[in-house]
């Protein structure tokens, strides 16, 4: 009788392949921040009808409050909120997120302000430029594998 050659197991064990695959983010896609309720409402529904998950805050303090909990990929931010660097701080973007600035563009920003805000839009006449900046974040965070968090594999040396 031929004996069927038999798979010999090491003492070290293998994690499952399921255990090392990179979980994606709990993000809030984009939050908006401003005053004008109407406004981020209506910025809100046509950002939702292209596939975004939004959040709205009435202040940088309600914003900063609801990025801690899920941190936003995109931050839209009325620019009268904006008056200093700290301000920016203080809504903790996700890995690969950006800051957007909109309003009047008569109410200058500082030059730190400036050199971290991606864009300054007048909504809600640039709607449409606002969506691709969505599209464009989110594609881009996907492509550098920001989106993903990688969890470290467990030991699997025996112990000693």
């Amino acid at each position: 009788m031929a004996s069927m050659p038999q798979s010999h197991s090491r003492d070290c064990s293998r994690p499952d392949d399921d255990t090392l695959q990179p979980k994606l983010l709990n993000v809030a896609g984009i939050l908006i921040v401003g005053a004008d309720a109407a406004l981020l409402e209506g910025i809100a529904q046509a950002l939702a009808a292209a596939g975004h998950h939004v959040l709205t805050a009435a202040t940088i303090a309600e914003a900063s409050f609801a990025a801690a909990a899920a941190p936003p990929l995109l931050a839209v931010v009325d620019r009268m909120l904006l008056g200093t660097v700290t301000d920016t701080r203080s809504i903790g973007l996700a890995p690969g997120g950006a800051l957007v600035a909109f309003g009047d563009p008569g109410i200058p920003l500082s030059a730190p302000v400036r050199r971290s805000v991606l864009a300054e839009l007048r909504l809600p006449l640039e709607r449409s430029r606002l969506t691709a900046l969505a599209a464009h974040v989110e594609e881009r965070a996907r492509r550098t594998g920001r989106d993903a968090v990688a969890e470290t594999p467990p030991d699997s040396r025996p112990a000693l």
